[in-house]
């Protein structure tokens, strides 16, 4: 099995190329494996398209007459990709449908573990990523800084519960916002079941939450169509949040606003910071890697040269960053 890297990791067996999260048309007999959903790891391509079934179905909404040649996997199943390479799908805890990869070769004995965007912890909707074993991690590393530590789920929505219902006491119209395909899932969750209430919502939000609902989730939303007064709950993508917008609403509600933006970045767009994230914090990252035992790293987006670092120096694995690789053999 040879793997390299140009904007995507590409695996070749059996003179089959196998990409993963590809960014780019590429030759019509490779094969495309997509981890998750969300647009940054998605190339529109009429090449085969491997994807979990939820996956598909939100691809199917956010890209409209799309080209993939779409096959399902399932999670916790094995296939034969090639002769002499097998893929086990398993849950990512990221975001809906969302996998990581575990690939074995079956002349070598050896095998990869590619993350994807992963979250080992439990999130209100979904199952926290399980660590197995493999010889070679590749490893999301979006927060891999020792300043980003996030606090514990629940403790972050029984505070900001309590917060809430006073603010809606004084009849104030609440804002909250995150990323309209994971993150505003969850939002509308901890809305129902922390406050007792229906929130509205976009219409983005409102579609991929549907896709939820199809998937053995059980959201209670409505979709927000000039109709203010059906809640004092407000669910929007985070990037519509600045100051104008919150003024815009507060002369359109008539009522004072509160707003709070969801995310593990730190930066506010003019309203309150709540520090939750569908991704693994520094520490979660380096005990991930601690549990997958592997015998080589190569750590992906965010600080991933910083994290090799810690890796290297924290656990006494060789790790390096994955734009370093290049055509490797296993």
């Amino acid at each position: 099995m040879q793997f390299s890297f140009t904007n995507f990791l590409e695996i070749e067996k059996d003179s089959k190329k196998i990409n993963i999260d590809q960014t780019r048309i590429c030759n019509l007999d490779s094969f495309s494996f997509i981890t998750h959903a969300h647009s940054d790891h998605v190339c529109n391509t009429p090449q085969k398209t491997f994807a979990t079934k939820e996956t598909i179905e939100l691809l199917n909404l956010s890209i409209k007459n799309n080209k993939f040649d779409f096959i399902e996997l399932e999670y916790n199943k094995k296939i034969k990709v090639t002769d002499n390479l097998t893929l086990e799908t398993l849950n990512a805890g990221h975001i809906l449908g969302s996998s990581m990869f575990h690939f074995q070769d079956l002349q070598s004995g050896k095998d990869i573990l590619y993350t994807g965007d992963f979250n080992k912890h439990s999130t209100l909707l979904l199952k926290g990523a399980k660590p197995i074993t493999a010889d070679i991690l590749f490893l999301e590393t979006t927060f891999g800084k020792p300043e980003f530590t996030f606090k514990n789920r629940n403790l972050i929505y029984s505070t900001l519960a309590g917060k809430i219902k006073k603010e809606l006491l004084e009849n104030k119209l609440i804002i909250l916002a995150g990323y309209s395909l994971g993150k505003n899932q969850e939002i509308i969750s901890f809305v129902n079941d922390f406050l007792d209430t229906i929130p509205l919502v976009d219409k983005k939000t409102y579609d991929f939450s549907k896709i939820y609902n199809r998937n053995a989730h059980n959201l209670k939303f409505e979709l927000l169509d000039h109709n203010f007064s059906f809640s004092n709950i407000l669910i929007l993508p985070i990037s519509l949040i600045n100051r104008d917008l919150l003024n815009s609403l507060r002369l359109q509600s008539g009522k004072n606003i509160s707003s709070y933006v969801m995310t593990g970045w730190n930066y506010s767009r003019s309203s309150n910071l709540i520090n939750i994230s569908d991704h693994c914090d520094y520490n979660s990252l380096l005990d991930f890697v601690d549990e997958v035992n592997p015998k080589i790293v190569y750590t992906m987006h965010g600080f991933s040269k910083s994290f090799a670092k810690s890796i290297t120096t924290k656990l006494g694995i060789n790790a390096y960053p994955i734009n370093t690789l290049r055509n490797t053999g296993l």
